[in-house]
């Protein structure tokens, strides 16, 4: 069955350098290239990844080569969304890959195209446990329309208004609880999925779960949001990539008697005329004084405001 696999990802790859080496690769061409990643994985091989020869590759935070971001087990996607700016070149993946022992993997990949090569490629892969309890991957099966559908560019947000919808996430985030606190833009029945475990926007004991409600009640008081990226925001989906890391504001320690706060999350934001509407994110637990391997974009540094 590799065999085959590795067949079709040398028909895939041929085509998609092809439209790869074009002027402008837009969004079929930058998903072939997605394509490519993810059929070498599931192959097992990642010799046909067409990486440039000074690309730069993290895995969960740390620097290194395509072959640590790759596993032996990997064998079938089961469950799978993509954004990308054709502007810029850039594409993100939300991937489920079942593994050959049936177990199952949360993936995020984040590649940079220019000139049909791959100049920086960012995975968070995630296990049952990476992030504490934060799992129900089993749920993850058909992709919700929030994540799929091309908006109509009359009615598309910019580029700028569907960052400032997730920054006013992340400020309710760091000012929850606080005299500075500002409500986020979302609307009430937003649901939050972080590694397929639904936490806003359903019923938990008899009372329905806004976004906004652990923030109105100051729940995550004294976290920190810092190293702040945006590497991918799609106008025509409506959805910005947030790559964050959350800590404490007082530096590293976890939070009295609860689970660890020190994470890598990739935060995708589904944004419609201004409102977040969904919320997925990947995560995984990474020690506050562990590197990224990129350089922040916004933010404040450990301890900030």
């Amino acid at each position: 069955m590799k065999t085959r696999k590795i067949a079709a990802l040398a028909l895939i790859l041929a085509t998609g350098a092809a439209q790869a080496q074009t002027a402008t690769c837009d969004r079929a061409c930058l998903t072939l290239v997605a394509d490519t990643w993810l059929n070498a994985l599931t192959a097992n091989n990642p010799a046909p990844v067409p990486l440039s020869n000074e690309v730069t590759i993290t895995n969960n935070g740390k620097l290194g080569g395509i072959d640590q971001t790759f596993w032996d087990s990997a064998d079938q996607i089961i469950y799978r969304w993509d954004i990308v700016n054709q502007r810029q070149g850039d594409t993100a993946t939300v991937a489920v890959v079942q593994n050959a022992d049936n177990s199952k993997t949360m993936l995020m990949v984040r590649l940079k195209v220019q000139a049909g090569q791959i100049t920086e490629a960012e995975v968070i892969r995630a296990n049952e446990g990476d992030a504490d309890n934060l799992w129900d991957i089993d749920t993850l099966t058909a992709v919700s329309p929030n994540l799929t559908l091309s908006i109509p560019e009359a009615e598309q947000d910019s580029y700028y208004r569907l960052i400032a919808a997730a920054e006013s996430y992340w400020r309710a985030f760091q000012t929850n609880g606080t005299p500075a606190y500002k409500r986020a833009d979302m609307l009430a029945d937003t649901k939050r999925i972080e590694n397929g475990w639904q936490t806003t926007g359903l019923v938990r004991d008899g009372i329905f779960v806004t976004a906004n409600s652990a923030f109105d009640e100051g729940r995550f008081q004294g976290r920190n949001i810092w190293d702040r990226r945006y590497p991918v925001v799609d106008e025509e989906r409506g959805i910005a990539l947030t790559i964050v890391r959350f800590g404490m504001k007082d530096g590293p320690q976890d939070m009295p008697a609860g689970p660890r706060s020190d994470r890598l999350v990739a935060e995708f934001f589904s944004v419609k005329n201004g409102m977040i509407a969904e919320i997925n994110a990947v995560l995984v637990n990474l020690d506050d004084a562990e590197p990224t391997g990129w350089e922040p974009e916004y933010g404040p540094g450990r301890g900030g405001n």
